[in-house]
């Protein structure tokens, strides 16, 4: 486990809609992430951003920098735009999927999205498996070019190879799970029926199996693997409700993350009078918190067990104060 950079409080942050779902149609749900690569004598890192089709497994956009930023995202998100916008756009409820990143959760993004009618999704904080076939890409290209990225001489070497490579993979690499077809391919394939293949290595095309049965019997073999995770995933959130600590708990806790943040403000800066002021009146408005829970009905209670419904109270609005203290 590996803690991530946020800046929300867990009971603002955006839900996740994709919920494991990646496989509902083409340009249905995008996925992207950040990772780094290391280039030259000393080994200086280099940031990707890449947004990813989950159904064809194709790159729609990616950018390469030196530092990992929001401008990053946007550059790789403009991309996919200037050259799959069109096609996103004839797809109704298109989902967006990332994980609880600054860069994702920045104002920025979400205006980026909300310009373009998508919808935002995260994973759940600390769960690779949320965004995993983003995770799968990655590790699949680092385990091809690693080493040569380690070869390049500068970033303008490095940054031509990891295009060069997305661009291979979109175009030249064949994957027996998409039906033998690059992902570029199958996305013609799976939108308009035509195959766009004749023959294989010179054996034609009608002298192997029907590729529509062979596709629909994968594609209804993926549903009920789908249904089923869904079934487990399902049985999985339920036990973990029953689990969810209780709302006191949860205030307690941003107590004692309020009160540290507090005494690291008091030793080492003269001129936070301010920033205290404000931290003690967060502080009150948890004690007020506390006592609306102490008095509050069964019914808000239950409510309150699941995160996205604080904001709905007026009384717990403290949480949206803390925003940057994560």
């Amino acid at each position: 486990y590996k803690g991530q950079a946020t800046h929300n409080h867990r009971c603002t942050a955006p839900e996740n809609l994709v919920k494991q779902d990646f496989y509902i149609g083409p340009r249905k749900v995008v996925l992207t992430d950040i990772t780094y690569l290391y280039y030259g004598i000393y080994r200086t890192p280099l940031y990707l951003c890449a947004f990813r089709d989950a159904c064809t497994r194709q790159i729609l956009g990616a950018a390469v920098g030196t530092r990992m930023t929001t401008d990053l995202v946007k550059k790789a998100y403009d991309r996919m735009m200037e050259k799959h916008g069109h096609e996103l756009k004839k797809s109704t409820s298109v989902y967006v999927h990332s994980d609880q990143g600054s860069q994702y959760l920045s104002t920025t993004f979400k205006e980026l999205l909300a310009d373009d009618n998508f919808i935002q999704s995260v994973s759940r904080r600390g769960n690779s498996q949320d965004n995993a076939p983003m995770e799968s890409f990655f590790g699949l290209m680092k385990c091809n070019i690693l080493d040569l990225v380690a070869l390049c001489p500068d970033a303008e070497t490095a940054t031509r190879l990891i295009e060069g490579y997305i661009s291979d993979y979109n175009d030249k690499h064949y994957q027996h799970s998409l039906a033998g077809l690059t992902p570029s391919e199958y996305y013609t394939y799976i939108t308009t029926g035509i195959y766009p293949c004749d023959s294989y290595y010179g054996v034609k095309a009608t002298e192997l199996l029907s590729v529509e049965d062979l596709v629909n019997a994968r594609l209804e073999a993926a549903r009920i693997k789908a249904e089923k995770e869904k079934e487990r995933n399902r049985k999985k959130r339920e036990a973990a409700e029953r689990l969810l600590k209780e709302p006191e708990i949860v205030i307690a806790e941003d107590q004692k993350k309020l009160n540290r943040f507090k005494l690291q403000c008091q030793k080492g800066k003269e001129k936070l009078d301010d920033k205290i002021a404000f931290i003690d009146k967060i502080i009150e408005k948890t004690k007020a918190a506390l006592k609306f829970l102490l008095t509050a009905p069964s019914k808000v209670l239950e409510d309150l067990k699941n995160p996205q419904n604080w904001r709905k109270y007026k009384e717990l609005d403290y949480i949206f104060d803390m925003d940057g203290m994560f």
